[in-house]
């Protein structure tokens, strides 16, 4: 039977998929050590267990989204899923370290399809405030995944021992499969002028890239994932390293910054049923990064660098991006039309390139005994949030979005706009306005 697209269970659904990519990250990092000792591989090759996955997974969304586009999005939603799932299963059966690296290698490009789709999906049902609502909440039950994902890998491990990681995770994608079959209807339009060739797929990729309103607000985007990502990924070196907190403590303040994350995503989700502007909300997310990173940076500066301090400015931060993502994700998406799978592609890979970019400085800047290089990655990513900001939305596409004068909202900061965002959703909408929805121009026109 179809899962009703406007019910809780097909929310959970697109959020499980876009879920694969972070359990296959995080539910893998407790088994490194019985992985070495099981197949004599080295700590590096272990390690590549994650870079090899990464790199798939980076692929995966520029090959899933133009296919999508053409052949519809159940097809390589199914695709993607068999793709996973075998390799899962690889990954479980390996005799040797190189074709466990193989498998995770092709279980990343499976995994892409769960991280580009469901988006797509979104922007081929929703709109306005409806698609706004349902991103927030697909994203709520996305980062539910790295909260759960250590938990889930360690009793893997008490289980089946590093093995039973990736047998857990083909077991996930076999059920999603499952669930696919019967319950996905077909959402895309008709694709079939759609053509793969080469060059006609570097024309769509420039004319997605080329939109003004895309691309700042995919850059928005990506800028505050990159702040985001650079605490997960020095997190671990800063507060057990530097300041000794065992692993037990770690993981429950490593989950503050998660249930930070999941609280502002729902808060977006509730503030956009109340129609309030995707722009004042985006804005005020903007606003708590650039407050969290720039406080990481003052404690560093004055010596007050300590879990005390760093672990509350890192769940700011975490919650101004459940805050900010959903309507970036949206007004991204929005004038993209049926080039949605490009575009959710292209607005992947984008976030995936400046994560990785923030993980490799936040680690080569790394001195050994100062946050320096975790507080400055993350100030740097979140001011240049502000320029993305500036190229995403012109005052007069604000004014539009908001339903206020030009003046009005260009004069309006992001660390003033979450005040906005929660005391004007009482008020009635302005009368011809749209709200939750940015203005939009669709590609190819003026």
């Amino acid at each position: 039977m179809p899962i009703r697209r406007d019910s809780v269970l097909f929310t959970v659904f697109l959020g499980a998929l876009a879920a694969l990519p972070p359990l296959s990250i995080d539910m893998g990092l407790p088994g490194f050590a019985l992985l070495e000792a099981d197949l004599g591989a080295t700590a590096s090759e272990a390690a590549q267990t994650l870079s090899l996955f990464l790199l798939g997974f980076a692929a995966g969304p520029l090959l899933f989204g133009p296919l999508s586009d053409r052949f519809g999005r159940r097809r390589i939603l199914l695709m993607g899923l068999v793709i996973y799932t075998l390799a899962g299963l690889g990954c479980t059966l390996a005799p040797s370290t190189g074709l466990l690296l193989a498998a995770r290698l092709v279980q990343g490009v499976g995994a892409g399809a769960g991280a580009t789709l469901p988006f797509a999906i979104v922007r081929d049902v929703f709109e306005g405030t409806a698609a706004r609502t349902r991103i927030a909440a697909v994203t709520l039950v996305l980062n539910v995944g790295p909260i759960v994902a250590p938990v889930l890998g360690s009793l893997a491990i008490q289980f089946g021992g590093w093995r039973a990681i990736y047998a857990v995770l083909a077991a996930a994608g076999a059920l999603l499969l499952l669930v696919t079959l019967p319950g996905f209807r077909e959402t895309a339009p008709d694709g079939r002028h759609n053509s793969l060739h080469p060059r006609e797929l570097l024309r769509r990729y420039r004319s997605v890239l080329g939109n003004r309103v895309f691309l700042g607000n995919s850059l928005l985007g990506a800028c505050g994932f990159a702040t985001m990502f650079s605490y997960i990924t020095a997190s671990p070196t800063v507060l057990i390293g530097l300041f000794g907190v065992t692993p037990g403590v770690f993981s429950l303040l490593f989950g503050c910054s998660a249930v930070a994350l999941m609280v502002g995503s729902a808060l977006n989700g509730q503030l956009a049923a109340r129609h309030v502007a995707a722009e004042r909300v985006s804005a005020a997310g903007l606003g708590l990064i650039i407050l969290a990173s720039l406080g990481m940076l003052a404690v560093t500066m004055l010596g007050l660098a300590r879990p005390a301090t760093l672990v509350p400015l890192a769940a700011l931060d975490t919650f101004g991006y459940g805050l900010l993502s959903p309507g970036v994700t949206h007004a991204a998406l929005q004038p993209m039309g049926r080039m949605a799978g490009v575009a959710s592609a292209a607005l992947r890979s984008l976030q995936m390139l400046f994560g990785s970019l923030a993980s490799a400085l936040t680690g080569l800047l790394f001195d050994g005994h100062t946050t320096w290089s975790l507080s400055g990655t993350m100030a740097g990513f979140a001011l240049l949030g502000l320029l993305a900001r500036r190229l995403a939305t012109a005052p007069e596409d604000t004014a539009t979005a908001a339903g206020l004068p030009p003046a009005s909202v260009a004069s309006a900061s992001p660390t003033a706009a979450l005040a906005d965002a929660v005391t004007d959703h009482a008020l009635p909408p302005v009368p011809g306005a749209a709200p939750g929805r940015l203005a939009t121009r669709p590609v190819g026109t003026s």
